[in-house]
């Protein structure tokens, strides 16, 4: 039983759901912690509410505390929930079974997570439609390749044979949502439906959703910590922080003025083609979450908002509605005037390199995964070998940053796993003039020199092992110094990475995504290497916190001169930390330029996709969407033409599919591999431009 008395439950026919003052804490006694504290808030028939805030904020939370499914102990729970005129809290298992996937459907940010690996995806449907549905076995069978089509999947029914391995990530996707839509909900939670997918896949999932919202008039709630994804696809916008909702608004209105600190702190976080600075340093909010196994009387942001006064911690702040937009703070107003900066170490503003000195370079680098297939071979079939990547020839020099962009499957970590000896390869890498030409040349010496940091922390940083451990290894391994207290060392490794020396005894589990970042960042630095290959280690975390991971790699290297191998999806944030940008298709460099004119035409047709798909939050900009249809074609045997050709909008004629594309010079640091001649590449207009202009930011 809830501790609290139900607020009035009689039916609103324009809501959809309704949360009142809802609450609920982890765990019991003294140590319970409370992630949900007087949550508000309501959604309307046919309109999609999206909730943001960082990670630990409360909104999977909330998501699973709608669905009724939350796992361990909890207590504490008071308010209500209501499904139309139903209350979600009071209803018994049985109940919830019968609405769970025929009135309220959920999408998960992992669609592998949410599918089982031993059925077919048509079984998925099989079973839902016969749980929730009176369709005979033949019509099921029509359904499921009907959902399948409406969500765009080819051929229907040869998708619905297949195993969800079998697919790629944005197919998988595609499948859970059209489960989501099988039995016609009247809500579904999305959490985080696009965070694990590249910009161009994310971009067709939301137009996909925006189209089916648009067809069914079903009401959501998207959950996401990207603010850019949310802006596209939201009717309102709600903010979390740690339990609490501190601004409500329409996406129009919080996104033009946002009120709190908060709010506005997280969208100062994101890097933005409009600002007409490059090499900026981003905004990040220091500090983390406040401990909620404690009672806060105040404003819960308090401790890490700039404007904050004696009576944000001692008297209570309530979300005040005002003119269809509420906000949790009294002095919002006066605050709007003072420009919101980041706690971070300001970062040294960085130009492009001046140092040309070579100091990692690649020579027609190829990586091929899979075995020559023997039985394939005596059978006269060709053998399925992935060229993951093909003839790379890529220069970075000292004190530089080379970002390395491309979607998923491009070939962009199978090049990083090879610089540093975790894939065999063909060609030659240079280390300064020192040539390696296969994986056994790479001595203790190179492997000092050249570092990687990963994408997901978790997985490279060893959970039984304590930090102190974790950092000791490669100053025991790669240090010929051994002067000094071995401690002492590991302390200044964490103060490089702005971490207290107190972390030393923790172990990986303690300590947040952003932390754990900042661990892997320092085990790579205690080799003290030249160069550092960084494989899509920002774009699990939130904006606040990639902020302060690149402004901190920003200032490691004015400091030492290191140089990076920035590789991600984000072209956006490459403005913030990038010298030269290059351009990876289907393990293909197909365009190189500078950073700093990353907005300015001309770009290849790929580049020019992939900008478009980029989330824009100024409304004073204008921006051109392309959509590529299809994805990545297969890299079992070796492309004849353009690898880009059969998903191209500019393409030529045969000539795109049947000959290698040349390899044009625009200007200093800038080339494209094109077939098309430099005035039309130059006749492209930009993608991002501000109205009555023309000329380009």
């Amino acid at each position: 039983m809830l501790s609290t008395q139900r607020i009035d439950n009689s039916m609103d026919a324009t809501k959809t759901l309704r949360i009142q003052g809802y609450s609920i804490s982890f765990g019991e006694g003294e140590r319970a912690l409370k992630v949900l504290d007087d949550i508000n808030l309501d959604i309307g028939r046919g309109e999609v509410v999206g909730l943001v805030g960082e990670s630990g904020s409360g909104k999977s939370t909330l998501a699973l505390a709608i669905m009724r499914a939350l796992q361990g102990r909890t207590s504490g729970e008071a308010g209500d929930m209501l499904l139309g005129s139903d209350s979600l809290c009071d209803l018994d298992e049985q109940g919830l079974n019968e609405i769970r996937g025929k009135r309220i459907a959920m999408v998960f940010q992992d669609p592998g997570g949410s599918l089982n690996p031993t059925l077919t995806l048509g079984e998925h449907f099989r079973q839902t439609l016969n749980r929730h549905s009176d369709l005979a076995p033949g019509d099921i069978i029509k359904e499921t390749h009907r959902l399948l089509s409406m969500v765009g999947l080819p051929d229907a029914s040869t998708m619905a044979l297949k195993f969800p391995y079998e697919v790629s990530g944005g197919e998988k996707q595609r499948a859970v949502i059209a489960l989501a839509f099988a039995c016609n909900p009247e809500l579904i939670l999305f959490d985080e439906p696009t965070s694990a997918l590249d910009a161009t896949t994310a971009v067709n999932i939301l137009d996909l959703f925006r189209e089916l919202q648009k067809q069914t008039g079903v009401s959501a709630l998207f959950i996401s910590h990207d603010l850019g994804v949310v802006r596209e696809i939201a009717h309102r916008v709600a903010v979390i922080y740690a339990g609490r909702i501190l601004e409500i608004g329409s996406v129009e209105k919080l996104y033009a003025e946002p009120r709190h600190p908060y709010t506005r702190s997280l969208l100062a976080s994101l890097p933005t083609p409009s600002l007409g600075e490059e090499n900026q340093p981003l905004v990040s909010i220091a500090g983390s979450l406040p401990d909620r196994t404690v009672p806060i009387i105040g404003c819960n942001f308090a401790e890490r908002c700039q404007f904050a006064t004696k009576k944000c911690w001692k008297e209570p702040i309530d979300l005040v509605p005002d003119n269809e937009h509420a906000v949790a703070c009294p002095y919002w107003e006066s605050a709007l005037s003072i420009k919101i900066h980041s706690n971070d170490e300001t970062p040294t503003i960085k130009g492009a390199a001046t140092e040309r000195v070579r100091r990692l370079s690649m020579e027609n680098l190829s990586v091929e995964i899979g075995r020559p297939d023997l039985f394939a071979r005596l059978m006269g079939r060709e053998s399925k070998i992935i060229h993951a990547v093909n003839n790379v020839d890529l220069v970075l020099h000292g004190g530089e940053t080379l970002g390395l962009v491309g979607e998923s499957g491009c070939g962009k970590s199978s090049l990083a796993k090879a610089l540093v000896g975790l894939r065999e390869f063909k060609g030659r890498v240079l280390l300064g003039d020192t040539p390696v030409h296969s994986l056994g040349h790479m001595g203790k010496s190179y492997r000092k020199r050249v570092q990687i940091i990963f994408q997901n922390p978790d997985l490279s940083l060893n959970p039984r092992q304590s930090i102190a451990t974790i950092l000791s290894r490669p100053l025991k391994l790669y240090q010929s110094d051994t002067s000094g207290n071995l401690s002492d060392r590991i302390e200044k490794l964490l103060q490089t990475v702005n971490l207290p020396a107190n972390f030393a005894s923790r172990y990986p589990h303690e300590l947040s995504g952003g932390e754990k970042q900042r661990i892997a960042i320092a085990r790579a630095l205690a080799a003290e290497p030249e160069v550092i290959i960084c494989d899509e280690i920002t774009s699990g975390l939130d904006a606040s916190i990639q902020a302060s991971i690149v402004n901190l790699l920003r200032n490691i290297q004015a400091k030492t001169g290191i140089s990076y191998l920035f590789i991600t999806h984000d072209l956006n944030l490459l403005r913030h930390i990038a010298d030269r940008v290059a351009v990876m298709y289907l393990g293909e460099v197909v365009e190189i330029r500078p950073a700093n004119k990353i907005g300015i035409p001309p770009y290849h047709p790929y580049t020019e996709a992939l900008l478009s798909s980029a989330p824009v939050l100024d409304s004073n900009l204008e921006f051109r969407r392309i959509r590529l249809e299809g994805s990545l074609p297969s890299r079992i045997g070796r492309v004849l033409g353009c690898p880009f050709a059969s998903r191209c909008p500019h393409r030529i004629g045969t000539i795109c599919e049947t000959e290698k594309p040349y390899r044009r010079d625009i200007g200093p640091d800038h080339w494209i591999q094109c077939h098309l001649d430099a005035g039309s590449l130059m006749a492209v207009p930009p993608i991002w431009s501000t109205p009555n202009s023309s000329p380009p930011i």
